[in-house]
């Protein structure tokens, strides 16, 4: 069998290590903490720091969030205008970026402080380069390569060339970078710019990992380099191990059948495993178990067949995962059964068919029908292979998953599953994660709620190798929110009537819930008599008819009114009132000429000296108090001026009025006792509110 070797320096290096147990403490305070991309490229470590409570999030994500969230920057760094940006959203800041990467920062910044060139050698497009430019003072230039760094330096203008004359040029590489194109950079740059100021930025771990990938693949027939796709570093091993015999890029365990698919496993004497930096070493020792597995399995097939294996080849062979074409046979409310034209009855489960619920199979299925499968689980004992449509379906729409991703659109799915960090929703019977942070569930409160609910989501990540991906509900919320609002303002118009929710409350007035937006209501607006403070007017939950004042579609600003003709109070008197009625009314205030009493809320009406009893009285005092309910007339209405004079004495008898008393017509009462302009105050002066209120708008 053949021999197994890992390499020594496999596994996390030690910017990465340093940061996982940054962050993991970090986690393990306070979460959810949020990091500026993915830490590492490893999706494995990455989801189980998801599990965590920590999540990967896009600068613009992370910077719409509250002041005080707690952000992560990544080992690579990220650009020096990032970093201010987030330090003046008021957000926490947790610097992880390997101390490697700060030096060149640090080189970067010094050394062309007066404007000189910086030559980088890597990857343009790479977060660690990004971050590097943006600490340059001059140009900067970026090469993957040695030939493509020589070939714009022998192009250069005359003018370049002075330039560098004048100020050296600096030269510098991206840590993960390949050791044999830098020294074969260096050599050409020297060679060239003999004052140029040349910088060894390659990761020394880096150095040794691409040495020992060397030595070992000059030794072995196989080499299997272990960590993202994504990974510079791991793609640099990846070459290295190239030169000297087969080398296999894979991310984890689970890659190996379909990468060793081309190779002669039972020819393999000697494998070698390593890993980039960002790889931990449990997937390591998962895919050193896996190859063992492998290597077994195929040492006892390389035996003559049994009888029975024999047998076996006379029937179509099926594997997991692979797409099939079979015959239904039969169709049951919970499942079908389909032909393989195998020794084993293909069985499809209601749940393998889709995540819908009532839905009858009958009716989508008929005996005799073709129907494409994908086995998922074999059980010899019974002759069974349980088979999965979904599944298929899923690989069909995962296009749709990531088309939505590039356009930020908002998809709907339902909440299958509650797991650990989160729920997965299924969306066209593809499986997309929603973390815990990201949906919309206030920190600490079960997710429980969600589950079997219809969701909207925007895809956030995708992996397309794996074929998994990441929402979120908050995001799309924030996303429809956003959207409603703006038609609201697109269509709203001054004089717009709405039924409103009142949300709060304040001193100066209302927020009134129109919908996708709130609006305001000043306390002016609240109420047609005396000003009263809201809470005696309204309270949160209540329903009211309100209208636009103002609007400042800039600002988002809306200026609610709520008097209207239709509530105004004297409209109301006017409509279910008139002179002669005789109505019981509530003592609101006492003046020296008489007391005013409420008819209704915003109408007050005065009962004179002269009219409180069988006699005038001196004081309104001596006969009433405020809070009191009497029984008055109404004597007299002046419309124009908006006054009401009531009487307690027109409601008296002869008897109790006394002798030389005579009963006189009311509306000769109300002319004659009506009390002087400046003794009786107007319903409407004494209801209206101070007109140097200022109405405040709403936000």
């Amino acid at each position: 069998m053949a021999e197994i070797k890992v390499a020594e320096s496999a596994g996390f290096c030690f910017g990465v290590d340093r940061a996982a147990k940054l962050i993991e403490a970090e986690a393990a305070e306070r979460s959810p903490v949020y990091t500026i991309g993915e830490l590492i490229h490893n999706k494995d470590y990455v989801r189980y720091l998801e599990g965590k409570g920590v999540h990967a999030a896009t600068l613009d994500e992370v910077l719409a969030m509250p002041a005080g969230t707690r952000v992560i920057i990544r080992t690579h760094g990220i650009p020096k205008e990032d970093r201010e940006a987030l330090v003046n959203a008021g957000l926490s800041v947790l610097d992880a970026t390997c101390p490697f990467v700060k030096k060149i920062h640090e080189t970067a910044d010094v050394h062309t402080a007066d404007g000189e060139t910086l030559f980088i050698m890597g990857d343009e497009k790479h977060p660690e380069v990004l971050g590097i430019r943006s600490y340059a003072h001059g140009r900067t230039c970026v090469f993957s390569s040695a030939e493509s760094l020589k070939s714009f330096l022998l192009n250069l203008s005359d003018d370049e060339k002075s330039f560098f004359e004048r100020k050296p040029p600096v030269l510098a590489s991206q840590t993960t970078f390949s050791l044999t194109e830098w020294k074969n950079s260096q050599i050409f740059f020297k060679k060239l710019y003999t004052n140029a100021k040349i910088f060894d930025t390659i990761c020394s771990v880096t150095e040794r990992r691409q040495k020992e990938a060397a030595k070992l693949s000059a030794n072995s027939d196989l080499v299997l380099v272990v960590g993202g796709k994504n990974s510079s570093n791991t793609r640099k091993l990846a070459e290295t191990a190239a030169v000297n015999c087969t080398a296999l890029h894979i991310e984890s365990a689970a890659d190996l059948p379909a990468a060793l698919a081309g190779v002669d496993v039972p020819s393999l004497k000697k494998i070698a495993i390593t890993a980039g930096a960002s790889t931990p070493f449990s997937i390591i020792q998962e895919v050193t178990q896996q190859m063992a597995d492998i290597i077994k399995n195929s040492a006892e097939e390389a035996g003559e067949l049994s009888f029975e294996e024999m047998l076996d080849q006379n029937f179509k062979t099926l594997h997991t995962g692979e797409r099939v074409c079979g015959v239904i046979s039969s169709v049951t409310p919970a499942e079908i059964h389909v032909d393989l034209g195998t020794k084993h009855t293909g069985i499809l489960p209601y749940d393998e068919i889709t995540d819908e619920g009532g839905l009858d199979l009958s009716e989508m299925f008929k005996v005799g029908d073709q129907i494409e499968v994908v086995p998922i689980k074999f059980n010899d004992a019974e002759g069974t292979v349980m088979l999965s449509k979904k599944r298929l379906d899923s690989s069909a729409n995962w296009g749709k998953i990531v088309e939505a991703e590039g356009e930020h659109a908002v998809l709907t799915g339902v909440v299958k599953e509650i797991v650990k960090g989160g729920v997965v929703v299924s969306c066209n019977n593809v499986r997309v994660f929603i973390p815990a942070s990201q949906t919309g569930i206030p920190r600490d409160e079960p997710l429980d709620p969600l589950k079997g609910k219809k969701v909207s989501f925007k895809v956030i990540e995708i992996n397309e190798q794996r074929k998994r991906a990441v929402g979120s509900i908050r995001l799309a919320e924030r996303s429809e929110r956003k959207k409603a609002i703006e038609e609201f303002f697109a269509t709203a118009e001054v004089g717009q009537k709405f039924t409103g929710t009142v949300r709060s409350l304040t001193s100066y007035g209302a927020f009134i819930n129109l919908g996708p937006v709130d609006g305001m209501a000043h306390i002016t607006e609240l109420s047609w008599g005396r000003l009263k403070p809201p809470a005696e007017i309204l309270k949160v939950g209540d329903k009211i008819d309100v209208y636009i004042k103002a609007i400042n579609p800039e600002k988002r600003r809306i200026s609610l009114g709520y008097k209207t003709e239709e509530n105004n109070p004297w409209n109301i008197f006017m409509a279910n009132y008139k002179e002669g009625d005789d109505i019981k009314v509530k003592v609101v205030s006492l003046m020296p000429f008489g007391a005013f009493a409420e008819i209704l809320p915003g109408v007050d009406g005065l009962i004179h000296n002269s009219q409180l009893a069988a006699k005038p009285v001196s004081s309104p005092a001596s006969v009433v108090a405020v809070g009191d309910e009497v029984e008055v007339k109404i004597i007299a209405i002046d419309e124009e001026r908006k006054r009401i004079s009531l009487s307690r004495r027109a409601l008296l008898s002869a008897e109790e009025l006394g002798e030389g008393f005579e009963i006189v017509e009311e509306a000769s009462v109300g002319a004659k006792e009506e009390p002087a302009a400046e003794e009786a105050a107007p319903a409407e002066e004494a209801a209206a509110p101070a007109e140097e209120a200022k109405s405040e708008d709403a936000e």
